[in-house]
């Protein structure tokens, strides 16, 4: 995270509690604990009271940042902001400003990140001080990259620069300048550029920088790792790969590890260990949903190593992927923020046309798809698994029919379609592995039975490990993933938003949507309106907004083109009437 705030004592949060939360990647829990902190600043306090808490809480912010929890110190770097400019202390609105913003670019929200990034630049002109002005255009540049405009990002690595003239002497946002700009190059596909600013940014670092933020030298490292490849020099990528292996050891947080992860598994392609390089690279994806600002990256490493370990099919998944979270991610509406006005000119979103060129060049190496070795089998376990909650055992295989229609809403190809629908019948799969106590308990279940009941998500994605196929990487994404909550408050993981897989919203969705209309656990079905309705209640905090919209939609227009009641007080009737029309191939060749 930007900037140089020391840790000091923090009021009203206990760092001791505050660690376990941390580790054990439990929101609510972390809520709890720093709620006092939040509830304090938004009540009204002296100048002095502010300053005093002001740093201590951006230092919270920092911790929570490091460990991937950025979605939970938000809210506190919004309560500061607001609270400096109730006192008015324009320094502390910067600082403040600056947290927020590198908070909201590690969720995803790119507009939200450059405004209040524009704001702490204002002070930073403002006080005629070139120093924060320059760390803000840093991490402007650094919010461009993340939304995947490499152009602007160089730009305002070039601005940084700009403001430190004067400066004598090794200087940190020089250095980070440099390591912006280098990977910005590397993006835009000038390797020996990038590579040049790469080493500059070596020649400046001094041993200081490291103990400032050791996040920066681990991304310089990166940066060298990938220009080196590009440029043929593979044992001095290696080499750079492993200093940056040891850095991620002493840094201890997910974003480090996903960093070497990621590096070393490029090191492995480019010596030909192709199935070392996927497995280093699977585990990375799994912490890397839990940070949206670093799942680019791995999605598009893994997208380069499944084409060269010869797996078009699984790495044209992993590129349509990477083009939802690119979508989700873009940066047309910065066009709005005046103050970029003048690095505009030009302006061309490069990483878009590379996806469509990579698009091509996958489909073009498509054979035809075959049934995965083992599949009936596994659908067996699936049905099996099913009969445990659900007494027609035909669970699966409803929610792979609504999984299937809602990809056609979507816009999916037919075929393609039909690939995510097969793939969510197995979504439930791991549930063989929860005890039967657990699954017929009447009533809510205690933490220790839910923490059980939850991990049905691991045992799924474990039991379908062999990926091989791509409808079986599907079918394990959809497996570990179907209970993540747009929020971030589900599991696992705490993965929130467009970093859950696309399939895995989708079956989100019509999972929850059975359960609802057949009445399972215990409760008393819906008719089929009223689903809908308590869908369209979750919407936004437990399910992708817009997919629930989309199946609304789909789902009106099949029942009234085939005149079923969705009021009907007991709907399973009328819901298995749907099914029966889903069932058709409509759409398909």
């Amino acid at each position: 995270m930007a900037g140089h705030y020391p840790m000091q004592s923090i009021p009203l949060v206990d760092l001791s509690l505050l660690g376990a939360a941390i580790q054990g990647a439990s929101s609510v829990r972390l809520a709890e604990i720093l709620e006092p902190l939040r509830r304090r600043l938004l009540q009204p306090m002296m100048l002095e009271e502010a300053k005093a808490i002001g740093p201590a809480t951006i230092g919270v912010c920092r911790r929570l940042y490091a460990h991937a929890r950025s979605r939970d110190a938000l809210p506190l770097a919004l309560a500061l902001l607001d609270q400096s400019g109730q006192v008015g202390d324009a320094e502390l609105m910067r600082r403040a400003a600056t947290a927020c913003g590198l908070l909201r670019g590690d969720t995803g929200d790119i507009v939200g990140a450059l405004e209040h990034h524009v704001q702490s630049l204002r002070v930073s002109v403002e006080q005629g001080n070139s120093l924060d002005a320059s760390r803000d255009w840093n991490n402007l540049g650094l919010t461009f990259s993340l939304a995947g405009n490499y152009l602007l990002a160089v730009r305002c690595s070039v601005r940084a620069l700009n403001e430190l003239r004067e400066v004598a002497g090794p200087a940190f946002n020089r250095y980070v300048a440099y390591s912006n700009g280098a990977s910005g190059r590397y993006h835009l596909g000038e390797y020996e550029e990038g590579l040049r600013m790469a080493n500059l940014a070596l020649e400046e670092a001094v041993p200081a920088f490291l103990d400032e933020d050791p996040h920066s030298a681990i991304l310089l490292r990166r940066n060298l790792v990938r220009l080196l490849l590009a440029n043929g020099r593979v044992p001095e990528a290696q080499a750079r790969a492993e200093e940056l292996a040891a850095l991620a050891e002493r840094a201890g947080t997910p974003r480090a590890f996903v960093a070497a992860a990621a590096m070393r598994a490029l090191c492995e392609m480019a010596t030909g260990q192709f199935d070392l390089a996927l497995t280093r690279l699977d585990r990375a994806l799994v912490i890397a949903r839990t940070v949206p600002a670093i799942l680019r990256d791995v999605l598009a490493c893994a997208v380069r190593v499944e084409e060269a370990a010869g797996f078009p099919d699984r790495a044209l998944l992993r590129l349509r992927e990477l083009a939802d979270h690119e979508y989700a991610f873009g940066v047309e509406r910065a066009r709005n923020v005046v103050e970029f006005k003048d690095l505009l000119p030009g302006y061309a979103t490069a990483s878009s046309a590379q996806l469509q060129r990579a698009n091509a060049r996958l489909v073009g190496k498509l054979d035809r798809r075959g049934v995965p070795e083992g599949w009936e089998t596994l659908r067996r376990i699936a049905i099996g698994a099913a009969l445990r909650v659900d007494r027609t055992g035909w669970h699966g295989m409803r929610v792979a029919s609504l999984t299937r229609a809602l990809a056609l809403e979507s816009g999916c190809p037919p075929l393609e379609a039909l690939e995510i629908g097969l793939a969510a019948e197995l979504h439930d799969i791991g549930i063989s592995s929860v005890p039967d106590s657990i699954l017929t308990k009447p009533g809510e279940l205690n933490e220790v039975e839910r923490a059980l009941m939850e991990r049905h998500t691991d045992a799924g994605a474990e039991i379908l490990r062999d990926d091989r196929e791509p409808r079986m990487l599907l079918a394990r994404d959809i497996a570990r993933y179907h209970h993540a909550r747009w929020d971030g408050r589900g599991y696992p993981d705490g993965v929130a938003g467009h970093s859950i897989p696309v399939a895995a919203r989708m079956c989100a969705i019509a999972n929850a949507y059975d359960d609802l209309a057949c009445g399972h656990g215990g409760r008393v079905a819906l008719s089929m309106g009223k689903a809908l309705a308590d869908l369209a209640r979750r919407a936004g905090t437990e399910f992708d907004p817009e997919m629930v919209r989309r199946f609304e939609a789909m789902v009106r227009r099949q029942v009234h083109e085939r005149d079923i009641d969705t009021t009907a007080v007991h709907g399973f009737e009328s819901f298995r009437q749907l099914m029966i029309s889903l069932e058709g191939d409509e759409g398909f060749p």
